[in-house]
């Protein structure tokens, strides 16, 4: 069984001989961005009947006013079927986003799976394995959110002590901002407890609920591990944050804009890298890890 440091080399000697692992999350954003564009049509078509902009305000730049004012009033008077019909298809984005999203992610497991099982990775791993496991995939994805949603119970309080006063008072604002800490830290130990469920669903091949049951398990035998990666992922994703907010949008270094720059490096490198360390883990100590020829870098 490898010791936490030396999985993190080897995985990344492993990303390193398999640049094409970030593949499924280039692939991810651009179809998510080609899909949501006629939706996004749609719904300034609904809002927003072509009949009701003034023509010469598009113009007319001193018109300009004029326009935002229509505009205003178009979506003020709203009728309850285009607010449905709004709603409909925000609720249809969603699920197709989502469906897309499971899809790349379980085929970016599939890949890493396969390049830590023979050295070498490619798309057709991918497909298979989100075709095999993307449905199950978003039906984790939304039992992860359901359980999330769980965690508003503690702001509970703070409702009911609202409902009992006409004014808010220094109590109710201690137990919002006590519901809203102990909701966050419920979601934050959600998410590491939880952090391996895809991995179990694609790499044995479960269903959403024995998925969610072994990553519970796995979390309690190898907590040191899942928690000492975990904070090595978030450190690497705020470290790149950082970078990048440390210069305003408009400032340059070296005649390239950071801010596009840190999500590039974000897809093609932390991403598939962190999903590569996360499934060599789970192979790992599961006792699944059968080749690695890939020599230490370090």
């Amino acid at each position: 069984m490898e010791e936490i440091g030396e999985l993190i080399g080897k995985g990344f000697g492993v990303w390193r001989s398999n640049l094409n692992l970030c593949i499924p999350f280039l692939l991810s954003i651009i179809l998510s961005m080609i899909i949501s564009l006629p939706f996004l049509a749609a719904f300034f078509m609904t809002a927003m009947p072509v009949a009701s902009l003034n023509a010469t305000a598009l113009q007319d730049e001193e018109n300009m006013q004029e326009l935002i004012a229509q505009m205003q009033s178009s979506l003020d008077n709203l009728e309850m079927d285009k607010i449905w019909q709004i709603a409909g298809l925000f609720l249809v984005l969603v699920v197709v986003l989502s469906l897309v999203n499971a899809f790349f992610t379980a085929g970016a497991i599939g890949m890493a799976r396969q390049a830590l099982d023979t050295g070498k990775s490619d798309t057709g791993s991918m497909w298979s394995a989100g075709k095999m496991h993307f449905f199950n995939m978003f039906l984790a994805t939304l039992l992860l959110g359901l359980l999330t949603l769980v965690g508003l119970i503690f702001l509970l309080p703070a409702l009911a002590q609202g409902t009992t006063s006409l004014q808010a008072d220094s109590q109710a604002i201690g137990l919002v901002a006590v519901g809203l800490l102990l909701f966050i830290l419920y979601a934050l130990v959600l998410s590491v407890v939880l952090v391996t469920m895809p991995y179990a669903l694609v790499v044995e091949e479960l269903g959403p609920m024995q998925a969610v049951k072994a990553s519970v398990n796995f979390f309690r035998y190898n907590k040191f591990d899942v928690v000492i990666l975990w904070l090595v992922v978030a450190a690497l994703s705020l470290g790149l944050q950082m970078i990048s907010g440390a210069f305003s949008p408009g400032e340059e270094v070296g005649g390239t804009s950071l801010s596009p720059l840190s999500s590039l490096v974000n897809l093609l490198v932390l991403a598939p890298l962190s999903n590569l360390w996360w499934t060599r883990l789970y192979m790992n100590r599961k006792g699944m890890l059968r080749v690695d020829e890939v020599k230490d870098p370090w």
